[in-house]
């Protein structure tokens, strides 16, 4: 006769143990899927969402690490101020330079996800032969142009892929609720930038010189590699005309514009206001190096902090874009943005960065939101790839033309003035993105609201 085994009495059962873990469990999938708003999706658009926001986090890793220590890697391997400027003005020249075919094919191609997955792969595979290039090339200006160009060449392949990753995010997130999953998706991935550049700072400072750099952007290779594998999960939607649209010509830029005045505004706007701060952008770490004297650790606290502070400003901005509108949280984050380059020109010692960085990191989580939305809102969905093309080039000719004007000031005056001037031209942009798309004078407001 067989005998039973009885639980001890007290002893929780199963389902008390794993009911919590369940709900734990189905609680984070909400959560990667941008929300508990997400539950009333179906079950494959909330899978496809999970799957972007780990995509999301892993690329923003990689990229951040990369972002902060690649002007210094350069610097570490003999470049100069000028030489540093000239990469930042090429990179952004890759940017118009592959927008145009890269809207062509997205426009032609009858599936999006292979135009984002083969170019990501391609560009870790250039990031690990600038990793690996120190070992074959001695120091001197040969090992500088060659960096130099596998970093350029690895931006244009990634710009190559804008109008297909822009456009076939539009088609997996829905309109209504834009607002709410990117602020949740930049959430996550300001966390996990923030872990690795500490991480990565920590780990630069126990290996210094080059051989450190080279493991902090080993970290950025797998974290990337990473990324490429979570975004070619995602279930990409079915295109009907895509087929239908490899068949026509592409329309003339003159043809496509035509009737579209405030998405041209939009984008000279965007030109001017990424030249701004693009004269300043390549500077910020390589002044706190050289001139504040800040460690590796220090730097990447700086930049962490700058992530921290854009986890609150997804929460604050998110739903106000929501419920305010896109073009009403830019226009707010604009006029409050240009006070950091201007506040980073007083620097003399490396702890007055954190407070910008603070400042810097709230105001850019919840304008980097709201342009983002703004330029879906003002695309048409049928021709999204070319008006992003032409959108996106109109910002690289705008980063290319800060950057080499930057890379001049800081040259002949040093990285003070760099700043200042970066400073004062965003204001002045913040006021003609008010006049232009807001449609608001801000002088004309002032007097309404103080009559004399």
């Amino acid at each position: 006769m067989k005998t039973r085994f009885h639980w001890p009495s007290g002893t929780p059962h199963l389902g008390q143990i794993t009911s919590p873990l369940f709900r734990w469990q189905r609680q984070a999938k909400l959560i990667l899927a941008g929300g508990r708003w997400s539950a009333q999706l179906g079950p494959r658009t909330r899978r496809s969402l999970r799957w972007l926001a780990v995509d999301g986090v892993l690329a923003n890793i990689g990229e951040a690490i990369f972002g902060a220590y690649q002007s210094i890697y350069l610097a570490a391997l003999g470049a100069t101020r000028g030489e540093i400027g000239l990469l930042s003005s090429l990179m952004n020249l890759a940017l118009p330079a592959a927008m145009i075919p890269g809207g062509r094919l997205a426009t032609k191609a009858r599936r999006l996800k292979p135009l984002v997955v083969l170019p990501g792969l391609l560009g870790r595979v250039l990031l690990l032969l600038l990793i690996l290039l120190p070992l074959w090339l001695s120091p001197g200006p040969t090992l500088v142009f060659v960096s130099i160009a596998l970093i350029v060449g690895r931006s244009l392949i990634a710009n190559l892929m804008l109008p297909a990753w822009t456009t076939l995010i539009s088609d997996i997130v829905p309109a209504q609720w834009r607002g709410r999953y990117f602020s949740t998706r930049n959430i996550l991935m300001g966390v996990g930038g923030l872990v690795g550049l500490l991480l990565v700072g920590q780990l630069i400072d126990h290996h210094p010189g080059i051989g450190g750099y080279q493991l902090a952007l080993t970290v950025a290779l797998l974290t990337g590699l990473g990324s490429v594998y979570a975004f070619g999960q995602i279930e990409e939607p079915s295109r009907p005309a895509a087929a239908a649209q490899s068949e026509v010509a592409p329309v003339p830029l003159r043809q496509l514009l035509q009737g579209q005045g405030r998405f041209v505004a939009y984008c000279a706007i965007a030109a001017l206001w990424n030249l701004t701060v693009q004269i300043s952008g390549p500077f910020f770490n390589i002044f706190l190096a050289e001139e504040a004297h800040a460690s590796a650790s220090v730097i990447a606290l700086t930049a962490a902090t700058s992530t921290l502070a854009s986890l609150p400003g997804q929460r604050v901005f998110g739903p106000l874009s929501d419920r305010k509108g896109s073009v009403w949280v830019q226009r707010l984050t604009g006029f409050g943005i240009p006070i950091v380059p201007a506040l980073w020109g007083l620097i003399t010692q490396p702890w007055q960065a954190f407070p910008l960085q603070l400042l810097a990191g709230f105001l850019w989580a919840g304008y980097n939101l709201a342009s983002f939305n703004l330029l879906l809102e003002l695309t048409p969905a049928e021709s999204r790839p070319q008006f992003v093309a032409v959108y996106q080039a109109a910002v690289g000719i705008g980063l290319a033309a800060g950057a080499a004007m930057g890379g001049w000031i800081a040259q002949v005056w040093g990285y003070r003035p760099v700043f200042w001037v970066s400073g004062v031209g965003r204001l002045v942009i913040a006021v003609a993105f008010s006049v232009l798309i807001a449609g608001i004078n801000p002088l004309r407001a002032r007097r309404a609201q103080h009559p004399r």
